[in-house]
C-alpha cells in the first residue's frame, strides 16, 4: 500500500474532528447544565451518572457489531462510508429534534441513547476504515493527527458551548456541534475514497478470506443488495455477525488484552475528570454560575499543551515504541490528575494543566496506532470497535463510581467530593502504565507480520 500524503490523512481525520466537537460539548457542558435542570442539586452526579451508563450499554452493544459487518460488506460505495452517512443523518435528526426539547430527566436519557445508537453505527465502521487505508509506516502520524482532532475538537465543543450556554442558548450550543459533525462527515467521506467491490485491496480482501478460514462463525460477504432483502433475512445476518464480533476467539491475543486493560484504566482517568469538571469548578471552587465559560480556558490550555505533543509525538512512536509512550503518558497523568484533585483556586489549575496535558496528547499520540498494529488483518473493524467498547466502559465506570461517591462525599463536606475522585484517577493513570508493560510489543509486531502473510 502507497504511502498516503497527509492532505488524505487530514480528510480521514475530518470525521474524527467533527465528532468530538459535539461530544466535547455534549459531555463537558450540554449534558451535564440539561440534567441538572432536571433534577435537584444533591442528586446531579448520580443522574449524570445514570445516563452516562445507558450511553455505555448501547456503545458497548453496537460499536463492535457495525466495526465488524463494515468488515464483510460490499457496495459499490465501499464497506465502510454507507454506515457513516447513514448513522451520521440519523444522529443529526436525533440531535436537532428531540434533545433541545428534551427537559425531564427521562427524555433526556431517550434522546442520549439514541444519538448514542446513531453515533456508534457510524463510529464502528469508520474505526475500521482508518488501516485499511493508513499503511503501517504512517500509522504513529495517523494516529498523533487523531489526537490532535480529538482535542482539537473537544475545545472548540466546549468552547461553543460554553459560551452558548452562558447566553441562555442550549439550542444554539447542540446546532452549532451538529454543523461541525456534518461537515467533518462531508469531508471525510467525499476525500476518502474506498476499494470498490468490483475492484477491491488485494490486500485486504486476502486477509478478509483468512480471518473467515479462523472465524468460528465464518467472515460471511454481504452484498450491496444485503440492506434490501426481507428482515428475516437481515436478522439472521445481524445474528451471524454479532456472534462473530464476539467470538473468544480473542481472548487468545494477549498483548491485545493487556492493551485493552491500559486503556480502560486510563480513560477511567480521563472520564473521571470530564463529565465533573463543571461541577468541580461551580461547587469546589466557588465560581456559581461562571463555572461554564470557565471551563473553556481550562480545557483550551490542556488542548494546547497537548497538541505540541500529538502529532510530533505520534511520527515518534515508530522509534521509541509505543508501549513506552502510553507508559510515559500514564505518569505524568497521574501527577496532573492528582494536583487537580487539590488545586486551591483556579488559577492554580492552568499549572496543572501542563503535566495533563502533556500525559493525554502523549497517549493519544500512540494509543491508536498500537491498537491499530495488533489487529489481525482483515478484521480491523472488529477489533477497532472491540477497543472503543473499553472508551465507552471506561467512560461508564468513571461515572458510574465517580458520581456516587461524589455525591457521598459532598454530603458531609460540600465540593470535596469532586476532589476526591480526581485523586482517584490518579491511582487509575497508574494503573494503566502497570497494565501496558506487560505488552511485548516487539513479539506482538512479529505475529501480526506473520498472520498478513499467510493471510
Amino acid at each position: 500500500m502507497a504511502a498516503l500524503p497527509v492532505r488524505r490523512l487530514l480528510s480521514l481525520t475530518a470525521y474524527w474532528l467533527g465528532l468530538n466537537v459535539l461530544w466535547g460539548a455534549l459531555t463537558t457542558i450540554i449534558l451535564p447544565v440539561l440534567v441538572e435542570r432536571s433534577v435537584g442539586p444533591e442528586i446531579k452526579a448520580t443522574a449524570l451518572a445514570a445516563v452516562a451508563a445507558g450511553q455505555a450499554v448501547v456503545a458497548i452493544a453496537v460499536q463492535p457489531v457495525t466495526g465488524a459487518w463494515s468488515d464483510r460488506l460490499v457496495t459499490r460505495f465501499g464497506r465502510r462510508r454507507p454506515w457513516m452517512v447513514g448513522g451520521v443523518t440519523a444522529q443529526l435528526v436525533v440531535l436537532l429534534i428531540l434533545l433541545p426539547g428534551a427537559a425531564s430527566l427521562a427524555s433526556i436519557a431517550l434522546a442520549m441513547l439514541l444519538i448514542e445508537l446513531c453515533s456508534n453505527t457510524a463510529q464502528g465502521p469508520y474505526q475500521g476504515l482508518l488501516p485499511d487505508l493508513v499503511p503501517r509506516g504512517r500509522r504513529g502520524l495517523a494516529s498523533g493527527m487523531l489526537g490532535a482532532a480529538q482535542l482539537g475538537g473537544q475545545v472548540v465543543g466546549v468552547a461553543l458551548a460554553g459560551l452558548a450556554v452562558a447566553a441562555g442558548r442550549v439550542d444554539l450550543a447542540i446546532g452549532l456541534c451538529a454543523v461541525s459533525l456534518a461537515v467533518g462527515t462531508a469531508w471525510t467521506v467525499l476525500g476518502s475514497p474506498e476499494p470498490t467491490a468490483s475492484a477491491p485491496d488485494a490486500s485486504v480482501s486476502d486477509a478478509s478470506a483468512a480471518a473467515s478460514a479462523r472465524s468460528p462463525v465464518g467472515a460471511t460477504t454481504f452484498g450491496a443488495t444485503t440492506f434490501g432483502v426481507g428482515p428475516r433475512r437481515w436478522l439472521g445476518q445481524l445474528r451471524s455477525v454479532a456472534l462473530a464480533a464476539w467470538s473468544p476467539d480473542v481472548l487468545g491475543h494477549r498483548a491485545y488484552l493487556w492493551v485493552l486493560a491500559s486503556r480502560l484504566a486510563i480513560l477511567m482517568a480521563t472520564g473521571t475528570l470530564q463529565p465533573f469538571v463543571y461541577y468541580y469548578l461551580k461547587d469546589s471552587l466557588g465560581l456559581g454560575d461562571a463555572a461554564a465559560p470557565a471551563v473553556a480556558p481550562i480545557a483550551a490550555v490542556v488542548a494546547f499543551v497537548a497538541l505540541f505533543g500529538a502529532v510530533p509525538g505520534g511520527a515518534m512512536t515508530a522509534r521509541l515504541g509505543r508501549v513506552r509512550t502510553v507508559a510515559v503518558s500514564s505518569v505524568l497523568g497521574a501527577i496532573g490528575a492528582a494536583a487537580f484533585g487539590v488545586a486551591p483556586s483556579y488559577a492554580f489549575l492552568f499549572v496543572v494543566a501542563v503535566p495533563f496535558g502533556l500525559a493525554l496528547g502523549i497517549f493519544l499520540a500512540a494509543d491508536w496506532a498500537l491498537i491499530a498494529d495488533l489487529a489481525p488483518p482483515g478484521e480491523s473493524g472488529r477489533y477497532l470497535g472491540l477497543s472503543n467498547t473499553v472508551t465507552a466502559l471506561a467512560g461508564l465506570l468513571a461515572v458510574v463510581i465517580g458520581g456516587p461517591i461524589a455525591d457521598l462525599v459532598n454530603g458531609g463536606s460540600p465540593g470535596l467530593g469532586y476532589r476526591v475522585v480526581f485523586v482517584l484517577a490518579a491511582v487509575e493513570f497508574v494503573v494503566g502504565a502497570w497494565c501496558v508493560r506487560h505488552v511485548d510489543e516487539a513479539g506482538a509486531e512479529a505475529a501480526a507480520a506473520e498472520a498478513a502473510v499467510v493471510g
